[in-house]
């Protein structure tokens, strides 16, 4: 490893997951890169969130109330403003690291001065047990942002947030446009995409935890978001792409649209 460790900022915004953040953040203080400051922004939670942060006395851990009004990404433009670090990593309070997540990063972006911006895979966990893993290879382990423009737009988001670090200091946020509700992170990574290197380590260093309050799971306002988001960079691609967009998108609603209903349907029953 280089000689000089970069201080990264970890940003966790959190609301009522009492339940699952004490495990988030042991997750944190786990990793094998220890250079870090957490940074943790509570939308005024009713539960015991507050109580379980500040048990944990550990002088890396800041904890920041901020009423963010439904708009999850204001606590994380809360977090990187708040960021002292080289670089910055994302982490929500439901979610884990593998203990080797930090190190692998920041030694890939020491190593590759040109890239802005690195991600990795990420596997989902439902109920202690492993469903899939997220994160496509690129084809190489450094891809060049102005040819992956195209492909991230088609897809559905192969890049997730829990799994990003990038480089602080260059004035990112990301959008609080309330009509990006869910896929706000796909917007900031479109964004990084036309204008920096982008790399990519083919590992899974993190667990998304699937459960009943994911933001994602709602379809409608998914839907409603994804249209806006083709809308917001379709500007930026060819027509037949686009063209491609619209029709692998309302594909891909029509093959869940069975198993979203049967959900709804079940909760209604329960």
């Amino acid at each position: 490893m280089s000689e000089h460790k970069p201080l990264v900022s970890i940003i966790m915004p959190t609301y009522n997951y009492g339940e699952f953040i004490g495990e988030s953040i042991n997750s944190v203080l786990t990793q094998t890169y220890t250079n870090w400051e957490l940074i943790v922004i509570d939308n005024h939670s009713a539960d015991n969130t507050q109580e379980i942060v500040r048990g944990f006395g550990h002088a890396g851990i800041r904890y920041v109330k901020f009423k963010n009004n439904g708009v999850i990404a204001a606590s994380r433009n809360v977090g990187l403003r708040e960021a002292r670090g080289d670089y910055a990593a994302f982490l929500d309070s439901d979610d884990l690291w593998m203990p080797g997540k930090l190190e692998r990063q920041v030694n890939f972006l020491n190593e590759h001065k040109d890239v802005f911006m690195v991600y990795s895979k990420a596997s989902a966990m439902e109920n202690g047990v492993l469903t899939y893993t997220k994160g496509r290879p690129p084809g190489r382990q450094t891809v060049s942002s102005k040819g992956i423009f195209p492909d991230l737009f088609l897809s559905f988001n192969y890049i997730s947030c829990l799994t990003v670090m990038f480089r602080n200091g260059k004035g990112l946020q990301f959008s609080e446009d309330k009509a990006l509700i869910t896929v706000e992170d796909f917007d900031l990574w479109l964004e990084i995409a036309l204008e920096h290197e982008i790399g990519y380590i083919d590992e899974s260093l993190a667990l998304y935890r699937v459960h009943g309050k994911n933001t994602g799971a709602r379809l409608r306002k998914y839907i409603d978001a994804n249209m806006n988001l083709i809308r917001k960079h379709g500007r930026h691609v060819s027509t037949p792409v686009l063209i491609r967009k619209y029709v692998s998108f309302y594909s891909y609603i029509l093959s869940i649209l069975p198993d979203a209903i049967i959900r709804m349907v079940r909760r209604g029953k329960g």
